[in-house]
């Protein structure tokens, strides 16, 4: 198969290291080529233009302009290059948003590749009827806690901040941190004897052990600290700590972070 015969191919994502997987996954089977990358909206939407793409796959987190912003542009231009969105932030409020700005499909990450692969050739065979129903998300994925008027994107600035410290959505901890973290926010005396409430009423939720989301949540912050946690640790408590926090410091500094966000924003709207 020659190149013109190939589906062209671009990524977008801030992970430069996660761009070169996906590319590998791409073209192992010689019938798609990764014809541009980069980690920031403006620029893949020159890419899909210039380079006439069949294909987008792109996170919401880029850097200059966001994922949605991209989908919207392509909107309005009329374009009709597929796009997949993959992302870490599994809320069904923006798997609805990406779907309605146009995106064709709706990936959390970790993807499995051979799924992917046939994601993508169902979308350009148009086949598109046969894979609406993955795109709902299990109630174990929704949450039920709502955030204050005027701070609609709460949940998905957690899950921003998680991933940017290298916690992986594919990873218990990240799920029961950012349910902790919502439950937080929400009423802060849940973080008042966290072990004989916060850990239980979460296990409650996932169908779990205390004693799980414990170790779990514990696991998640040891291996953020192996990664880029630290930094992003620190850019939230606003000071640079050489320990690892516990799982109560932890939950308790993202939480004061997010509600006073939440205030701020408040206060701007009103």
């Amino acid at each position: 198969m020659n190149n013109s015969e190939k589906l062209k191919v671009v990524l977008a994502d801030r992970d430069g290291f996660y761009l070169q997987k996906l590319k590998r996954c791409l073209e192992r089977k010689g019938d798609m080529t990764v014809v541009g990358m980069t980690d920031n909206g403006p620029a893949v939407l020159e890419m899909i233009r210039k380079l006439n793409a069949d294909v987008v796959l792109l996170d919401i987190l880029l850097g200059d302009r966001d994922g949605f912003w991209v989908l919207e542009s392509l909107k309005k231009l009329d374009n009709k290059c597929i796009c997949i969105m993959i992302s870490a932030i599994d809320s069904d409020k923006l798997v609805r948003r990406a779907i309605g700005l146009g995106a064709d499909y709706y990936m959390a990450k970790p993807i499995q590749g051979e799924l992917l692969l046939e994601r993508i050739h169902q979308l350009v065979d148009g086949e598109s009827d046969e894979i609406h129903q993955p795109l709902k998300i299990t109630k174990e994925e929704t949450l039920n806690f709502t955030a204050e008027e005027g701070y609609q994107n709460l949940e998905a600035d957690i899950s921003a901040t998680l991933s940017r410290m290298g916690i992986s959505a594919s990873i218990k901890g990240y799920h029961f941190i950012r349910r902790a973290i919502l439950m937080a926010v929400d009423n802060e005396e849940v973080l008042i004897g966290i072990t004989k409430g916060l850990y239980p009423d979460i296990g409650k939720i996932f169908k779990t052990s205390a004693s799980k989301v414990e170790r779990a949540i514990r696991h998640a912050i040891e291996s953020a600290w192996k990664k880029n946690g630290q930094q992003v640790y620190f850019e939230v408590v606003g000071y640079l700590t050489p320990d690892k926090p516990t799982n109560g410091q932890f939950v308790a500094a993202l939480t004061e972070y997010f509600r006073i966000r939440q205030n701020e924003i408040s206060k701007k709207i009103s």
